[in-house]
């Protein structure tokens, strides 16, 4: 339990820090895999205990035979937010959990996804 309520501590003071989990991880003893192990597994706990869902953010690879974006689709999707990154596209529809969308673009970061790609 006494690691867990550590690794609670270490994942606010990340995401109060704002700067990127490798950032955040320079001269630490633990890598950015623990922490993002440790972020999602907390994460979990805490939609458990509030019985809530995140809302979903889809994260696809571009191939050239994407749909058009969002500005070109129907009224209903108009409010929804497209990041479009080296290859891949995140829609970030109305009313997304801020949190969930900044773990799915770190993720896409720590997996290699830049720009010119």
């Amino acid at each position: 339990m006494a690691d867990t309520e550590l690794w609670k501590k270490r994942v606010a003071d990340w995401r109060a820090s704002g700067v990127s989990a490798a950032e955040y991880c320079k001269g630490q003893a633990f890598t950015t895999g623990t922490l993002y192990r440790w972020s999602s597994r907390l994460a979990g706990a805490a939609r458990v205990e509030e019985g809530a869902a995140l809302p979903l953010v889809r994260l696809v690879r571009d191939t050239g035979s994407m749909p058009p974006p969002v500005a070109a689709r129907s009224a209903p999707l108009a409010a929804a937010v497209l990041i479009e990154a080296g290859g891949a596209r995140v829609l970030v529809p109305p009313g997304a959990d801020t949190a969930t969308v900044r773990v799915a673009l770190e993720a896409l970061e720590a997996a290699g996804w830049r720009g010119g790609r």
